[in-house]
């Protein structure tokens, strides 16, 4: 029984075909495909001895197609239409996105991310649907480890596990915030020292996050009322009855409402998030979606920190110097008076 031969053709001998048909002859079409004509040669000798015939005739006056040339450019300027429908189709499905993207957000990540994505992917991809769960992150882990979720955004830490992968998608400046005027006597940026003197809330989490900084590594279990829930903690700070160590994102409502005050670490302390999904489970065209809309959103809002941080240290620097400038007059006027 004969075997069947495989026609083994490449898109790019197609396209170097119709080219030199198209142009009359292989210099200009050379030229035009900006590749050397002995090696634009060499393909269509290649695909000629592929098919088995001859595809073009050279004659003084140019080339043009044999009856089985012409039948190639025929077939050829379809395949190559279909190519470029084929580029045109898969950017425009890219673009309208379809589906259910279940995510995972920490508590601390609700105010500045879920308003946000549900208002953005209706208006860039109305075809995609966001249900977003709300829980601890090492319960977030567990259930994109079991399939639960298609995507979760919390706080980096050592989840002690191998089936999720991490994305870095932002950081996010942890902050010591406290209501009326707890604050107004720690003069400069917040240390160890200065947690150590206020009656402090502070939830496990964030707790470790101060535990494990670099800057902050001399901080002990001791420190701190313990309290297992992020919206409780944040009900006293409000009534005034404790401190805490909380992120930007989580406060930054209340900070520009006024309800609380805050005054940040130096050097800045951050807390770093990540996009986690499934070990080995390619995240779905809609998932990589609300993945970029996270980063970009969490790059706005530490914008926005770095400029309020700006100014504050601004108005601070303008108030020294008007101190100083008054001290200086009373002391001059103090003199002409002698």
């Amino acid at each position: 029984m004969a075997r069947e031969r495989v026609v083994e053709m490449e898109i790019r001998q197609i396209q170097y075909f119709t080219a030199i048909v198209r142009e009359g002859s292989f210099s200009a079409a050379a030229r035009r495909l900006h590749i050397g004509q002995p090696a634009l040669s060499k393909q269509i000798q290649a695909l000629e001895r592929e098919l088995g015939v001859d595809l073009l005739i050279r004659a003084p006056e140019g080339v043009r197609p044999t009856a089985s040339g012409a039948r190639l450019d025929e077939m050829s300027r379809t395949l190559l239409g279909y190519l470029d429908d084929i580029r045109s189709e898969v950017r425009g499905s890219a673009a309208s996105l379809s589906g259910t993207v279940t995510l995972g957000l920490s508590p601390s990540l609700i105010p500045a991310l879920a308003g946000y994505l549900e208002e953005r992917l209706a208006a860039d991809h109305p075809g995609v649907r966001i249900r977003i769960v709300e829980a601890l992150p090492m319960f977030l882990a567990e259930w994109l480890e079991g399939g639960r979720l298609d995507l979760g955004v919390f706080t980096r830490a050592d989840y002690r596990t191998t089936r999720i992968s991490f994305t870095d998608v932002g950081s996010d400046e942890m902050l010591l915030v406290a209501a009326g005027e707890l604050l107004s006597g720690v003069g400069g940026p917040a240390t160890p020292d200065t947690l150590r003197s206020l009656r402090l809330a502070l939830t496990p989490g964030f707790r470790e996050v101060l535990r494990t900084s670099l800057d902050l590594d001399r901080m002990t279990d001791g420190i701190g009322s313990g309290i297992d829930s992020l919206h409780l903690v944040r009900d006293l700070v409000v009534r005034g009855e404790y401190c805490s160590v909380l992120p930007y994102t989580f406060v930054r409502d209340d900070l520009d409402s006024g309800v609380l005050t805050a005054i940040g670490f130096a050097p800045v302390l951050k807390r770093e998030l990540v996009a986690v999904t499934r070990a080995g489970r390619h995240p779905s065209p809609a998932a990589e979606a609300v993945t970029e809309m996270v980063r970009i959103r969490l790059g706005e809002l530490a914008a926005d920190r770095r400029a309020a941080s700006a100014a504050v240290q601004l108005a601070s620097s303008a108030s020294t110097i008007s101190i100083d400038s008054s001290q200086e007059r009373e002391t001059s006027s103090g003199r002409n008076s002698a």
